[in-house]
């Protein structure tokens, strides 16, 4: 009952405190979170708006959460890099310059496009949208190493436009496998984030098949991340992506320490 992907109100999009999150997964049953606020550098149409405008204060109010709550919860210090090509030595800089326990490395933007915004869409039909989205993510990745999990590796399913339909997660199938190839190659994990299900498809980020691949691949790290930025969504789905994890051939999740890995079975 570990939940790998949490918002606070330091993300603009964040509805809740660090001590609500607490509170809320207490109540949930939960025994470890990470909180991993976003961190996104140099963005083209507002270039401050996801980021973390003082990081020692950020970093200060993780570790006197986690001290707060020490007896009833396992608080672990974490961040949500979201990587552009330009930002990838700031990025290293920063992870650097800190004691995180965990960081998530993401992608939220193609050439500057975001999939949360329709005009990402505008000029791409359905193959080209998740193609030139995971073309991105393995360029990325061929560069940067500080991070300990890849998050919502298919992230533009929750916006696309297009009809979903069953056989999707095989859309850029080769370059998925360079991605989790390039994962495993480096020691990196990959994040099972619940906020999938919340999309008519069912299925969380990644599909439950490309877990598959990743642990037929040698892939061993695995976290699991709610992605709430409310208490209405802290742990949600956990029980659902434990299911996903089995059925992929993992009997353990993952939780991490200063940035190391250590597995705790289900």
């Amino acid at each position: 009952m570990l939940d790998y992907h949490l918002h606070s109100t330091y993300s603009p999009d964040g509805e809740m405190t660090m001590d609500e999150a607490c509170n809320r997964a207490i109540e949930a049953g939960l025994k470890e979170i990470a909180i991993t606020d976003h961190m996104d550098i140099d963005l083209p149409d507002n270039k401050a708006a996801f980021q973390i405008e003082d990081l020692d204060q950020y970093f200060n109010d993780l570790i006197s959460t986690k001290n707060r709550f020490q007896d009833k919860l396992k608080v672990k210090a974490g961040i949500e890099f979201g990587l552009q090509d330009w930002t990838l030595q700031e990025a290293s800089r920063i992870i650097n310059a800190y004691s995180w326990d965990f960081v998530i490395a993401s992608v939220h933007l193609v050439n500057g496009e975001d999939p949360y915004y329709r005009y990402y869409f505008n000029s791409r039909d359905k193959i080209k949208s998740y193609t030139d989205y995971y073309e991105t993510i393995l360029m990325l990745l061929k560069d940067y190493n500080d991070f300990n999990v890849l998050g919502h590796l298919d992230y533009l399913r929750r916006y696309s436009p297009y009809e979903y339909s069953l056989e999707d997660h095989l859309i850029g199938k080769e370059i998925i496998e360079e991605i989790l190839i390039m994962l495993v190659q480096k020691g990196k994990g990959l994040e099972v984030n619940t906020a999938g299900f919340k999309h008519y498809s069912g299925q969380p980020h990644p599909h439950p098949d490309i877990l598959k691949w990743f642990r037929e691949l040698g892939g061993e790290i695995i976290t699991i991340g709610s992605d709430a930025h409310s208490v209405n969504y802290v742990g949600y789905e956990t029980a659902r992506a434990l299911e996903c994890l089995r059925y992929a051939g993992f009997s353990y999740v993952t939780s991490f320490t200063e940035m190391k890995p250590v597995f705790i079975k289900i």
